[in-house]
């Protein structure tokens, strides 16, 4: 409701400007007709250099200036000024609008004519007011019938405002409109100001609702991502364990189940360290080993095209690391000539897959794997299933 009404404020503002203002096609008065005639010619004859300068007549006529004013100051100056008046006192002794006068200049001269002129209606108000003046052919032929039309017309207007019944047009009219536009137009903005709290007021809600949101996404994405890592444990299988050895597992276990100070049990025979190792060596066996696998680019059905057990120079991108056989997770090379060659077509080596922040424009010369991918061997081939997320560096 409050913009509606700061719309409805402004548009009042505009028109009141608008009827403030002479149109272009309205007839002038004589005063102002006369006043831009000279203004015309004034600034012709600048133009042609030798008219003295604006400030100087403004100062020696501040009521405004006719073209027989002008003609005393440039009389001397023979025939260059002579042209210019008689060509602009048969202009005067017309009537026309402001798009008459621009008729009588060229455009560069009266982009110097409007200001000024403009600035005279503003400055003298009452001149816009003055009835035009008739043609010279019109009042020469009723003259008689005009003066008596005049007279009665004189009459007639006093004998109504005496009775009351006539209604008289202010001659400030532009004036008053003009002072009603700057009221309207300061109410307005004392209403944008009285709303300035409320704004910033909603503009830091609304910041912290983002914040709180932002906030909320991140975390989202951090318990995404550890959901992925699980699932992705548990799709590969178990590691091995290569820091410990099975011995040492075996005798704590042992040790583990046997209570402190307990007599040894000899109703069952215990089997021998040895025979644990190698049950032990034969379950991983059966798990599988680590086996690491260098791919090249997938194709256009997110299946990796070529497959090698050893490190291919300008053909591996990603190694595959699986327990299995069936199941693995990816990662881009680290190393700075794959870099450089999944660089050159990153639409083609990289974006099927994998994902990230605008990756198919490269901002770096080096690829940095955030998550690994993770692929399944379907078919003979293997098929990305999840997709790396990478991002540059360098």
């Amino acid at each position: 409701m409050k913009r509606l009404s700061l719309f409805m404020a402004a548009m009042i503002c505009l028109a009141t400007s608008a009827l403030a203002q002479i149109a272009e096609n309205q007839t002038l008065s004589t005063t102002l007709w006369k006043q831009g005639i000279a203004t015309c010619a004034h600034y012709t004859a600048h133009a042609r250099g030798f008219a003295k300068k604006i400030d100087e007549i403004k100062a020696k006529y501040p009521q405004g200036y006719t073209l027989d004013d002008l003609n005393e100051v440039y009389s001397n100056q023979g025939r260059k000024w002579e042209k210019i008046y008689n060509e602009f006192k048969e202009e005067e002794n017309k009537n026309g609008s402001i798009s008459d006068l621009k008729e009588l200049v060229t455009p560069q001269i009266w982009k110097l004519v409007e200001p000024e002129f403009q600035a005279f209606i503003t400055d003298h108000p009452e001149a816009a007011q003055e009835l035009p003046a008739q043609p010279q052919d019109q009042a020469k032929a009723e003259d008689g019938q005009q003066q008596e039309g005049e007279d009665n017309g004189a009459q007639a207007a006093t004998a109504k405002a005496d009775n009351g019944i006539g209604v008289t047009c202010p001659a400030n009219l532009p004036l008053w409109l003009g002072i009603l536009g700057s009221l309207l137009g300061l109410c307005a903005l004392l209403i944008s100001l009285s709303n300035r709290g409320k704004i910033k007021e909603m503009s830091r809600t609304f910041a912290r609702e983002l914040d709180r949101t932002n906030a909320n996404l991140q975390e989202f994405s951090t318990d995404a991502a550890d959901q992925m890592k699980a699932l992705s444990i548990r799709l590969t299988g178990k590691a091995i364990r290569k820091n410990e050895p099975i011995t040492a597992a075996v005798a704590d276990m042992a040790d583990e189940d046997e209570p402190a100070g307990a007599e040894p049990l000899n109703e069952e025979p215990i089997e021998e360290p040895e025979t644990i190792v190698e049950e032990a060596v034969g379950q991983q066996e059966d798990e599988g080993e680590v086996m690491n696998l260098f791919m090249s680019k997938p194709d256009e059905n997110d299946d990796f095209t070529r497959v090698s057990d050893t490190f291919e120079p300008g053909n591996s991108i990603y190694v595959l690391t699986t327990f299995d056989g069936q199941h693995g997770t990816f990662e881009v090379i680290d190393k700075p000539e794959v870099h450089r060659f999944a660089l050159m077509m990153p639409a083609e080596n990289l974006i099927r897959a994998c994902s990230g922040n605008a990756i198919q424009i490269p901002s770096g010369s080096r690829i940095v794997t955030d998550r690994a991918g993770e692929a399944e061997f379907i078919d003979g081939r293997w098929h990305v299933v999840v997709k790396a997320i990478i991002h540059y560096e360098g």
